[in-house]
C-alpha cells in the first residue's frame, strides 16, 4: 500500500534552497534533473497538470545505492528549471523499523470527470498506481482502501505475480475508458486492461513476446502519434524497458528501451508488420552446428565432465543435467575462417570468460569461446532469465585461421547453466532485433507525460545503465535524468520511425552561438576549435567527399590535448554514428562502462549527416539526422578537460559547426 506524506515539509524546503546553490559538485548535471542527494531512477508518474510538469521517480531517501524505494518528486514549468518536492509517497515500515513495503514504477493521471469517485468537484484527484490519490497538486497522496486494484495477473500466468508490474495508465478518449499496460516481465508480455472507474479492472488482451527479448520486460507504455504530421495518420507506439538485454553494454548486461509501431483499438495492440523482426542469419549462411544430431558425440564435439554420453535437448544445448552443478565443456571440430561472421544462439546464463581463472579449478563461466592457437579470442556469455537470442562475432581479422568453438560450463550456483542454440557462419551481418529508442547504455524505463494534447508526447529516461548505476562516482547522489525529448512520428526512409527532439534549452543559452565556422573541405587531420567548456550544445554536418568514402568525421568533447576524450563521430563505412568514451575520464569503477557505441543513420538529402551533441558535465547525448538515431551515455571526465577539436580519417566538405554554452538550471 502507498503512504501519505506530510511531515518535514518546512526543513525540506529550507534545506533545498542552501543546496541549490551547491550545485557545482564535480559531474553534477547542469541542465539535466537530479536530486540533492540520495539514489534515483526511473522516471514514474509522469503528469502535465495546471501548467505544471510533475515528475515522480524511484528513490532512496536513505542512501546512495538502490534501496527504500519510494516515490521522489520535482515540478517545472518549462522541463529545464525544476523544484525538488517533499517525498510524495515513502517505502512503508513496521513498528520495529522493519522494511515491510517498497513503491515501485506506475504512473500519474488527472482523473478530472472524477470517474473513481476520489476527490471533489474542486479538487479532481491525481491518482497512482495502486492506487493513491492527491488533491492539492501531487504533494500529499491518500491511499486508496481498496488496494491493490490489479492484486494478481491473470490465472493462466497465476505463477507470474512477482514479476506482475510496472502499470502505466492513461485515458482513451474513443472508448471513454481508462487503460492500463503492465508487465508479465520474464514473458515478455503486455497485458492490457480497461477500466470505468480506476478501481475495477478487466483484461482484454496480451501483447508479445516480440523482437528483443534477452532480458526482463519493464516499464510499459503506450500512445498515439501522427505520422509526418499528418491528420487522419494516427499510429500508436509501445515502449518496453529490457533489463538485462540491451545491445550497448558486453554480453548484453546492460538496459534498453525498444519501441514497436502499430494500431491500438481502445483494447488491442497490433504491431505493423514492418515492425516485427525475426533475426535470423542470411539464407546463404553456412550452418556450422544445428544440434540435430542425437548425441554430442554423434555431432562430432568432444565432451567433458557431466556432458559426455549427453545430447541435445531440443535442439539446443542445455546444461542441466544435474540441474545448476552440471559443469562440462564441449569442443568442435577444426575448421578455417573464411566468413566475416560467427554467429550462434545463447540463452542463460551470464557467468562471463575470465583470462585469470580459465581451465583452473577456479573457473565459474557459462561461455561459448573460439579458440585460436589455444588462446581464447572471442567470447561470450548469456543473460541470467533472458530468452535465447542471436550474437556473433565478427571474425574477419582472422580469416585463414584455424579455429575451434567450445562451449563452457563450470558454474555451479544459482543461474549455473547455460543453454546454446545453432552455430552459423556468414558474410552478412545480422539484421536488427528490435528499434532502439536510444542506441547508447544511459537511456532506461523512459516515460512519457499524460495530461498534455492527444499528439504531444514529452519522455524521460533514467540517463543511467543497471549494469554499473550502482558504482558511478558521483557523491552526494547519484543518476540523473535524460533531457526530455519531443517524441513524434516521421517518415524516414521510407520507414515510420520514432523522431526524438530535445525539449529547448534557449533559456540557458546566448542568442547566438559562442563560435561558429564552415569549411569547404577538411583531410585526415585533428584541428582543435577556439571554444571550451563542459555544458553545450553543438550541432555540426558535413559530407563525404565522395560516394565511395569508408572513413570517420566527428567531434571530440572534454579533452585534455592528451588521452582524454569523448568522440562523437559518424563512420561512412557503416553508415552509423557513435559515441567512444572508452578515454573519456574515470571509467574504472566498472568493467562494463567503457566502450564505443553505434546507431544506424543513412545520410540526409545531399548526402549530408547532421548531429546535435548536447555536453552536460557528465553526459552526452547525441541526436542524429531529424532524431531517428540517439545515443546517450554518461561520462566522468576531469575538470581540466574542457577542449572540444574536429577529427578526420579521409576527406570530408561543406562542413559547418555551431557550439552554445548552456549556463546551469540551477541559478
Amino acid at each position: 500500500m502507498l503512504y501519505t506524506v506530510f511531515a518535514t515539509f518546512a526543513f525540506f524546503a529550507a534545506s533545498l534552497a542552501a543546496a541549490k546553490e551547491k550545485y557545482n559538485e564535480i559531474y553534477r548535471p547542469q541542465f539535466h534533473y537530479s536530486p540533492q542527494k540520495n539514489w534515483m531512477n526511473d522516471p514514474n508518474g509522469l503528469l502535465y497538470h495546471k501548467g505544471v510538469y510533475h515528475l515522480f521517480y524511484q528513490y532512496n531517501y536513505d542512501g546512495i545505492t538502490w534501496g527504500n524505494m519510494s516515490w521522489d518528486h520535482a515540478t517545472s514549468s518549462d522541463l529545464i528549471h525544476w523544484t525538488e518536492k517533499p517525498i510524495a509517497m515513502k517505502a512503508e515500515h513496521d513498528s520495529s523499523g522493519a522494511l515491510t513495503e517498497m513503491i515501485y514504477s506506475g504512473s500519474a493521471v488527472s482523473d478530472a470527470s472524477r470517474t473513481s469517485g476520489f476527490g471533489t468537484k474542486n479538487k479532481p484527484p491525481l491518482e497512482s498506481q495502486s492506487i493513491a490519490y492527491s488533491t492539492d497538486e501531487g504533494i500529499t497522496w491518500t491511499q486508496f482502501s481498496g488496494n491493490p486494484v490489479t492484486l494478481t495477473p491473470p490465472e493462466q500466468y497465476a505463477d507470474q505475480y512477482e514479476n506482475f508490474r510496472d502499470p502505466f495508465v492513461f485515458w482513451h478518449e474513443e472508448s471513454s475508458k481508462w487503460v492500463m499496460v503492465a508487465s508479465l516481465a520474464n514473458l515478455h508480455k503486455l497485458l492490457i486492461y480497461v477500466s470505468k472507474d480506476l478501481k475495477n479492472w478487466e483484461n482484454v488482451s496480451e501483447f508479445g513476446p516480440v523482437n528483443a527479448v534477452g532480458g526482463q520486460w519493464e516499464c510499459p507504455g503506450l500512445f498515439p502519434l501522427l505520422v509526418d504530421g499528418k491528420k487522419g495518420h494516427e499510429k500508436w507506439v509501445v515502449m518496453i524497458g529490457i533489463n538485462p538485454g540491451g545491445p550497448a553494454v558486453p554480453d548484453r548486461l546492460g538496459s534498453a528501451t525498444q519501441y514497436v509501431v502499430g494500431t491500438f483499438n481502445g483494447t488491442t495492440f497490433v504491431p505493423d508488420s514492418d515492425n516485427v523482426y525475426v533475426q535470423e542469419p542470411s539464407a546463404d549462411s553456412y550452418v556450422f552446428e544445428d544440434w540435430s544430431a542425437s548425441t554430442f558425440a554423434a555431432a562430432g564435439w568432444t565432451a567433458t565432465g557431466d556432458l559426455v554420453g549427453q545430447g541435445p535437448v531440443d535442439g539446443t544445448v542445455l546444461t542441466l543435467q544435474n540441474a545448476d552443478a552440471t559443469v562440462g565443456t564441449l569442443s568442435s571440430r577444426s575448421f578455417i575462417v573464411s566468413s566475416q561472421y560467427i554467429m550462434f544462439q545463447f540463452g542463460c546464463c551470464y557467468n562471463p570468460y575470465n583470462a585469470t581463472t580459465y581451465n583452473t579449478t577456479e573457473d565459474s563461466e557459462t561461455t561459448i569461446n573460439l579458440i585460436v592457437n589455444s588462446a581464447v579470442v572471442r567470447t561470450a556469455t548469456g543473460v541470467s532469465g533472458g530468452g535465447i537470442v542471436w550474437d556473433s562475432w565478427d571474425v574477419s581479422d582472422l580469416a585463414g585461421k584455424s579455429a575451434h568453438i567450445e562451449i563452457v560450463d563450470t558454474a555451479t550456483g544459482g543461474y549455473g547453466h547455460l543453454q546454446v542454440g545453432d552455430i552459423v557462419f556468414s558474410n552478412s551481418s545480422l539484421p536488427p532485433e528490435a528499434n532502439w529508442v536510444d542506441h547508447g547504455p544511459d537511456f532506461y524505463a523512459a516515460s512519457s507525460y499524460n495530461g498534455l494534447s492527444k499528439y504531444e508526447r514529452i519522455a524521460i529516461g533514467w540517463m543511467s545503465d543497471w549494469a554499473y548505476g550502482a558504482d558511478i562516482p558521483t557523491y552526494p547522489w547519484r543518476s540523473a535524468m535524460s533531457i526530455p525529448r519531443l517524441f513524434t512520428l516521421g517518415t524516414v526512409n521510407g520507414e515510420t520511425r520514432l523522431l526524438q527532439k530535445p525539449v529547448s534549452i534557449s533559456s540557458l543559452e546566448p542568442r547566438k552561438p559562442s563560435y561558429h565556422n564552415s569549411w569547404s573541405r577538411i583531410s585526415n587531420k585533428n584541428l582543435t576549435l577556439p571554444v571550451s567548456g563542459k555544458a553545450l550544445d553543438i550541432t555540426i554536418k558535413f559530407k563525404a567527399a565522395t560516394s565511395k568514402a569508408t572513413g570517420t568525421f566527428g567531434v571530440e568533447v572534454r579533452t585534455n590535448k592528451k588521452s582524454q576524450k569523448s568522440i562523437i563521430g559518424y563512420d561512412f563505412a557503416t553508415s552509423s554514428m557513435f559515441v567512444d568514451r572508452s578515454n573519456s575520464g574515470d571509467v574504472s569503477f566498472s568493467s562494463s562502462f567503457p566502450g564505443v557505441y553505434y546507431a544506424p543513420l543513412v545520410p540526409q538529402s545531399g548526402g549530408y549527416v547532421q548531429m546535435r551533441i548536447l555536453l552536460d558535465w557528465s553526459s552526452v547525448e547525441v541526436f542524429g539526422g531529424s532524431g531517428e538515431s540517439v545515443i546517450t551515455a554518461q561520462i566522468f571526465p576531469s575538470d581540466a578537460s574542457t577542449d572540444v577539436s574536429l577529427f578526420s580519417v579521409g576527406t570530408f566538405k561543406d562542413i559547418s559547426i555551431e557550439v552554445y554554452p548552456v549556463a546551469s538550471s540551477w541559478k
